[in-house]
């Protein structure tokens, strides 16, 4: 980030002899930045209101309303997580675009007006659609850490049950909300691809694809990219600040017995309402965009009435669209080698804060996960300026991705690795000395074996995490080395939309069947 400041005060771009200079914060000035500015916030506060609204009423009703199979309904709300946004907007740009899509063509037959994708609306829908599973994820286990035994006191004493709600359940999940706010936040301010796919036609720009374009197409003007940089990261930055002033003091903890009751049996409405959610949000999520894209890339050309026949060419001619194969392998090896990077990180890492503490401790732990609160694409610019006017050792080639994958997705893994140092119990280390073992051989066979089950879930969210960056990716990657999601968004901007729906097709089932893996694995080394 500093040589991100440095650089927005360069003439040239990294690499090349400049001038100090202020020209670079005239873009500040401009009308054109301020409404970059509202368009970024109008839409990252939009989806993120949506997110909450939607996530909440999905964890509520999976935790609290008896829904039925609601087992299967928890694994489906998470799966949209391991899906791209980008590549959920490409499927909906088939189901609802304005004149060609599958589900506008049966409205048209019936006389109503079609569905425009290509619209603020679309963009909005879009986003909060891959944003509710991150709300989910959070605010679920902290619904179920809540005694509904608490709630029913709270009713026996005579509140009712918005109070009860806004007394008791709300005080004790709004550590979970603020967090997931958050995170929802700051990657819709990083988001340009969805913006990039589905509003361009609505002339909707935004701060992140404006760096896009300053750092990717025709003349570079990375001396203005890094000065917008630095307006979405202090965007950023607020936002953050808002979250923690809200966390003050805020500190909860339930007193009483450590059993907890099942949900009480919700009224019948709830149940059958919360099942008619889950059932909608499976379809809009899962079924419908995976079922088109797999359509799509069957098809010789697209085609709502199937007359085009089937085929399987779409897929040959992506195995020969030049840098197709390559992004698959260079996906897979840097994704896999960034989530072995950041466990053995943050297994050290997570030892510092949690044993050492202290100021070092503190210290360590504020770095380690400051980068949430830095876009992507932000910190994807800062690299290039640190790279480029240091050593460029990295620069140039794939494995400034990995380094950009590792800082990034850090905090992914430390979580996991400090939540599970804190689980483990001093003493245990403290009988494996006395028992004359040495500090390596007690780490090797009491701590590793203890921690390794949330060390290799760290890992597995940096798996999936890494496969699907774009943001970062699209800033990095070298000539003739790209990765599945750069692939993809060329194939996009091309217009090869045959070997772009095979690749998306065969994008989507290889990140599923990388955290179907890795969930086994975690699974089984939890049972060891």
């Amino acid at each position: 980030m500093t040589f991100l400041v440095i650089g927005s005060f360069q003439s040239a771009p990294p690499g090349q002899a400049g001038t100090w200079t202020l020209q670079n914060y005239d873009v500040l000035w401009t009308g054109d930045f301020l409404e970059l500015v509202a368009n970024s916030l109008a839409l990252a506060t939009t989806v993120t209101v949506i997110s909450l609204a939607v996530g909440a009423a999905l964890a509520i009703a999976l935790t609290r309303w008896n829904v039925p199979w609601a087992r299967l309904f928890e694994s489906i709300a998470i799966v949209p997580a391991y899906i791209p946004a980008f590549v959920g907007a490409i499927a909906w740009a088939l189901l609802l675009a304005p004149r060609s899509g599958y589900l506008n063509a049966p409205l048209t037959a019936l006389g109503l007006p079609p569905i425009d994708i290509y619209s603020w609306g679309g963009v909005v829908g879009v986003l909060s659609i891959y944003s509710i599973p991150v709300v989910f994820l959070y605010l679920r286990p902290a619904l179920l850490s809540v005694n509904p035994s608490m709630e029913e006191a709270g009713r026996l004493l005579g509140a009712g049950r918005f109070r009860v709600v806004r007394r008791i359940l709300l005080p004790a999940i709004r550590p979970a909300i603020l967090s997931s706010a958050l995170i929802v936040f700051i990657n819709c301010l990083a988001d340009f691809a969805v913006v990039g796919v589905l509003g361009i036609r609505a002339h909707i720009d935004v701060v992140a694809l404006r760096i896009v374009e300053l750092t990717t197409k025709g003349a570079l003007d990375t001396g203005r990219a890094a000065v917008l940089g630095i307006a979405l990261a202090t965007i950023s930055l607020l936002g953050l600040s808002v979250i923690v002033r809200g966390l003050v003091h805020r500190d909860l903890a339930t007193i009483g017995a450590r059993h907890r009751m099942d949900a009480p049996t919700a009224v019948r409405p709830l149940r059958w309402l919360g099942l008619a959610l889950c059932v909608g949000y499976a379809l809009i999520a899962v079924v419908l965009p995976v079922a088109v894209l797999a359509v799509g890339s069957l098809q010789p050309y697209v085609s709502t009435t199937f007359s085009s026949g089937w085929t399987l060419e779409n897929y040959a001619l992506m195995a020969r669209y030049p840098g197709a194969l390559a992004s698959i392998v260079n996906s897979v090896l840097l994704s896999f080698l960034a989530a072995a990077a950041c466990a053995v990180l943050s297994a050290m890492l997570a030892y510092v804060v949690v044993r050492r503490r202290g100021r070092l401790g503190r210290l360590v732990n504020n770095l380690a996960f400051s980068p949430l609160a830095v876009p992507h694409m932000v910190f994807a610019v800062a690299l290039v300026w640190t790279w480029v006017s240091t050593s460029g050792v990295f620069y140039g080639t794939k494995w400034i991705l990995l380094a950009a994958y590792a800082a990034l997705l850090l905090p992914y893994a430390m979580r996991a690795a400090v939540t599970a140092f804190q689980q483990l119990d001093p003493v245990l280390e403290e009988a494996g000395r006395m028992s004359g073992a040495t500090r390596s051989r007690v780490g090797l066979r009491i701590v590793v074996p203890l921690i390794l089950p949330g060390i290799v879930a760290g890992a597995t969210l940096v798996l999936y995490q890494a496969m699907k960056e774009i943001s970062a990716s699209l800033v990095l990657y070298p000539p003739g080395e790209p990765v599945i999601p750069v692939a993809i968004w060329s194939l996009s901007y091309q217009g090869q939309f045959a070997q772009l729906f095979a690749l998306c097709v065969l994008y989507v089932a290889l990140i599923l069947a990388l955290v179907a893996g890795a969930t086994a694995l975690s699974r089984r080394g939890s049972r060891l």
